[in-house]
């Protein structure tokens, strides 16, 4: 507590107001039944609401913090857009250190918030507490209508996870990050387990709903990866990722990857397929507009590495 600022969990009969503060907009709390629906969605998905960090100047409460932690060792942060003025030293800042401060000594490597582009002043308060921007995400879906499978080249095949190819898929992925556009300021930051884990909690994990294109006559065995997952509460999918190792771009594959990743879709009775992409991925976007893909919104993702500070508090106990 700082003077008359109170950094704190909310208690059982603010948790309401601090949803209404979370998911409102331009500074008008949410509406009733956008409240209710995200009840629903933390009921689903087992989101702890007693969980949620409140800043309060005064008596009133200015600002709050839903930190989701998923596995893969993420955490995302949900929190307004509206940023009150002169409140961002007082309150706001302390508010995310105290979340970051909490969660830096658990199973935690890397926190991230998702923002509108227009919020401006929320994605400069979150640079001021050191969050680190990551990409500008695009966010692109189309109807479900079966299309005409590319044929494989010879020796290659189709072959859906399981746990005895674990290993496979995880050295497939990891082979994909190199010289990859989408997101390229996270290689290096997770282990390959922690990004498997990550993109499995990403939706509804179905392992027959990820693909190894499989090359017989390769070195390694593999060409790249198609992971879809089951979106929460609706009937759609969501690729989660599509990769080819380097040495297999530039031969229409991942055309053959999104033709396959679309009849999967169709072949469950998915209505809509939808993703995230990085903006500056242009051969990636080139691709995914080629099939249909179009342009729902955007996001600005910001990335905060919370080692950071473990690696110092340890350097400064020895």
């Amino acid at each position: 507590m700082a003077g008359d600022v109170q950094i704190r969990r909310a208690q059982r009969a603010e948790v309401h107001g601090a949803l209404q503060l979370i998911l409102g907009s331009q500074g008008r709390p949410a509406a009733e039944e956008h409240v209710v629906d995200f009840l629903r969605y933390a009921v689903y998905r087992a989101l702890d609401l007693n969980d949620i960090w409140l800043a309060a100047h005064s008596g009133r409460m200015v600002w709050a913090i839903l930190p989701v932690i998923s596995p893969g060792k993420t955490m995302l942060l949900f929190s307004p857009t509206h940023v009150p003025a002169h409140e961002q030293d007082k309150c706001i800042c302390p508010l995310v250190e105290h979340v970051i401060e909490h969660y830096q000594n658990r199973a935690v490597d890397l926190a991230q918030v998702l923002l509108d582009p227009d919020d401006a002043n929320a994605v400069s308060v979150f640079k001021m507490c050191r969050f680190e921007p990551l990409a500008e995400l695009i966010y692109l879906d189309r109807e479900v209508r079966r299309v005409g499978e590319m044929a494989l080249p010879n020796g290659f095949s189709w072959e859906a996870y399981s746990p005895s190819n674990h290993g496979a898929f995880a050295a497939a992925v990891g082979a994909t990050y190199q010289g990859s556009l989408d997101c390229p300021r996270l290689n290096g930051r997770r282990n390959i387990d922690d990004v498997i884990e990550g993109h499995k909690a990403a939706g509804e994990f179905d392992p027959k709903l990820w693909f190894l294109l499989r090359d017989s006559g390769g070195v390694a065995g593999a060409a790249g990866v198609v992971l879809l997952n089951r979106s929460t509460r609706t009937d759609s999918l969501e690729l989660v990722y599509l990769g080819l190792i380097p040495a297999y771009r530039g031969k229409k594959l991942g055309d053959t990857l999104m033709r396959h990743a679309i009849n999967s879709a169709a072949a469950i009775g998915a209505r809509r397929l939808s993703l995230a992409v990085d903006s500056n991925n242009a051969p990636a976007l080139r691709l995914y507009q080629r099939h249909g893909m179009t342009r729902l919104c955007s996001r600005i993702a910001l990335l905060r590495d919370l080692r950071d500070r473990r690696i110092a508090n340890e350097s400064v106990a020895q």
